[in-house]
């Protein structure tokens, strides 16, 4: 096991930060009922690589436009601000208009890419290759996910105020729908940096399988989040060794292996009930 890791360092390390990342914001997704915001945010960055491969296959990516990265930054910080700012004033339940964006944009992605020259729809949706992962996106994963874990860290306190009770929060003059964009903005970051080398399915997995193995185990905000970060950890882990090992998937493998783990931690967590 430790010399197929070592084969594939970048890799490795890579799958270890988009794990460690997702699983630290997922606890807030799980937490916040927010789990169709996680899924409309990846379908949303897809829609943008899939945007961005369509424009230039019509001979219109000039500058950023042209490149993947942009344009799916560029859909996902619509998607940031749209559920971030929209109030609940509005006769569309949340969750409705959060299926829509996600339906819409999964249409989307696909039409668009069924009209690139030899384009297949099926390959946006499978896209991701965590094998791929060389140095130069390691660094830039490190970069990201130690950003996101910074500004949780520094604003943990207001995260969990405006995530648990907004109504206290607000009526104390914090500014509910600010911290609400910004916890958001980590989770559309995370995704962005992630989505291209690990795919919807993969990223979409380890925003809320740790974190609900995490909330079977922890018994506090901080707990939870620790068992969630290695739980995850320690599926990419896992799961990459048993594929490189079996000749599997990869991403599916650490889907599979986070499975795993959220079994065993429901039934530790049922055995401790019980006694």
């Amino acid at each position: 096991m430790f010399e197929v890791l070592f084969l594939f360092r970048e890799a490795v390390l890579g799958s270890a930060l988009i794990a460690l990342g997702c699983s630290v914001v997922g606890v807030y997704v799980v937490y916040r009922r927010v789990v169709f915001v996680s899924a409309a945010l990846a379908q949303l960055s897809s829609a943008g690589v899939a945007a961005a491969l369509f424009l230039a296959s019509l001979g219109l990516g000039v500058g950023p436009v042209e490149s993947e990265l942009f344009m799916s930054s560029l859909l996902t910080l619509g998607g940031v601000l749209f559920f971030g700012l929209e109030g609940d004033s509005n006769r569309v339940p949340g969750d409705a208009r959060l299926g829509i964006a996600y339906v819409l944009a999964g249409a989307g992605a696909i039409l668009l890419v069924s009209r690139v020259a030899g384009g297949d729809a099926h390959a946006l949706l499978l896209r991701g290759n965590i094998l791929g992962i060389r140095s130069a996106e390691a660094w830039a994963l490190l970069g990201v996910v130690t950003a996101v874990l910074g500004v949780h860290y520094l604003f943990r306190k207001e995260f969990v105020f405006v995530s648990y009770d907004p109504e206290m929060a607000a009526s104390k003059g914090y500014r509910v729908r600010a911290w609400t964009v910004l916890l958001y903005l980590t989770m559309g970051a995370i995704i962005v940096a992630s989505i291209e080398s690990a795919g919807v399915l993969l990223v979409f997995s380890l925003l809320v399988l740790p974190a609900v193995t995490g909330i079977h185990l922890g018994r506090t905000l901080g707990s939870v989040t620790a068992w969630s970060a290695g739980s995850a950890v320690a599926a990419a882990l896992v799961g990459f060794a048993v594929s490189v090992e079996l000749d599997l998937p990869t991403g599916p493998a650490i889907v599979a292996t986070s499975g795993v783990f959220l079994s065993l931690a429901w039934a530790v967590a049922r055995v401790v009930q019980r006694k």
